[in-house]
């Protein structure tokens, strides 16, 4: 390692503080500027970590020419124009989930890394987490044997949903459950799977409960099914709010076997016409400390295949387009990759 890489962090709010806090840890980086439209704030964060400089306007952070990578950290409604923005300065960028408002910012986003020769890795954090790394490795062992459907639940009780909080609101997060964490789990299953072509999607989407709270704009539930053309079918169950227990699960089910990731690492295998229930023991890293780690190694190494590509963020956010084109139709809808 010749030198550290030195970042600048693109809101100072809860992801912005968490990666500010995981790059100190770092040796192999330095955080050099702190953003946020709220000063004050943005001061603060500054403070709290040792960093010297902070400002609220971002576009300052892309004149500094010692300013290698920018941490986009914003609602989703800018990530799009600082993301492209700071391609374009010759800056490399890690932006948080999910990508952009749809497919088509996420497309002028890959565009701009590829035109600019520069790093553009999103915060898909599931595919750096040790349990999905050996679900990978079982699949691409044919330990599972042909995967043909992965159903995901992740249905919270509740979580705060104040008249303040940005992703409530459509015009700033794009939607609601689905693309601030039905996201996470597209790109895992998408991922685990080998990249198989989306072909056509159905879903549902509710918003009985949050219509409750001021401003609140977008779904509180979804409900939907996505297919391959490979045939293998994702059936992902998301929500915010529900008068009911809390339900996790990511499981995949195959022809030879079937592993499940969350909420526990868990694998059913048939060796040799006999069954077998394991639950193997991997000792879990902070996986947002993985996901920069391999960011920052791409621009020293000047990796020409990052996890994720910047295209596989497109892929994900057509699925998502989809899936909300479908609830609001209420019918199928076709794919185009």
């Amino acid at each position: 390692m010749d030198r550290k890489v030195y970042f600048a962090i693109v809101g100072a709010g809860g992801m912005g503080s968490f990666y500010t806090r995981i790059l100190k840890e770092l040796p192999e980086a330095e955080v050099v500027a702190i953003v946020d439209v709220n000063e004050s704030r943005a001061k603060e964060v500054a403070r709290q970590y040792g960093v010297s400089e902070y400002y609220s306007d971002w576009r300052k952070v892309l004149e500094k020419s010692y300013v290698d990578a920018i941490a986009v950290c914003t609602p989703v409604r800018f990530h799009k124009e600082i993301t492209v923005a700071a391609l374009e300065a010759g800056k490399h960028v890690i932006c948080e989930k999910p990508p952009a408002m749809n497919a088509t910012e996420a497309e002028e986003m890959a565009e701009a890394a590829k035109r600019n020769k520069r790093i553009l890795l999103y915060g898909f954090q599931w595919r750096f987490m040790e349990a999905s790394k050996y679900v990978k490795n079982l699949i691409e062992k044919n330990y599972l044997g042909h995967v043909y459907r992965v159903r995901v639940h992740y249905l919270r009780k509740s979580i705060p949903l104040g008249a303040g909080k940005w992703f409530i609101r459509r015009e700033f997060a794009g939607g609601g459950v689905l693309i601030d964490c039905g996201v996470h789990f597209i790109d895992l299953a998408y991922w685990l799977l080998g990249r198989p072509k989306p072909v056509e999607v159905f879903g549902k989407s509710y918003d009985y409960l949050g219509k409750q709270i001021e401003g609140f704009s977008v779904e509180d539930t979804y409900i939907g099914m996505v297919l391959f053309e490979n045939g293998t079918t994702l059936v992902i169950e998301s929500s915010w709010i529900q008068n009911w227990r809390e339900e996790h699960g990511f499981t995949l089910y195959g022809t030879q076997g079937s592993a499940s990731i969350y909420p526990s690492l868990e694998v059913y295998l048939n060796l040799e016409g006999k069954y077998s229930f394991i639950k193997p023991e991997v000792k879990e890293v902070e996986p947002t400390m993985l996901k920069l780690k391999h960011f920052i190694e791409a621009i020293e190494k000047g990796y020409s295949e990052i996890s994720p590509r910047p295209e596989d963020g497109v892929v994900v956010m057509k699925i998502i387009d989809a899936l909300y084109e479908s609830a609001a139709r209420g019918k199928s809808v076709e794919i185009s990759v």
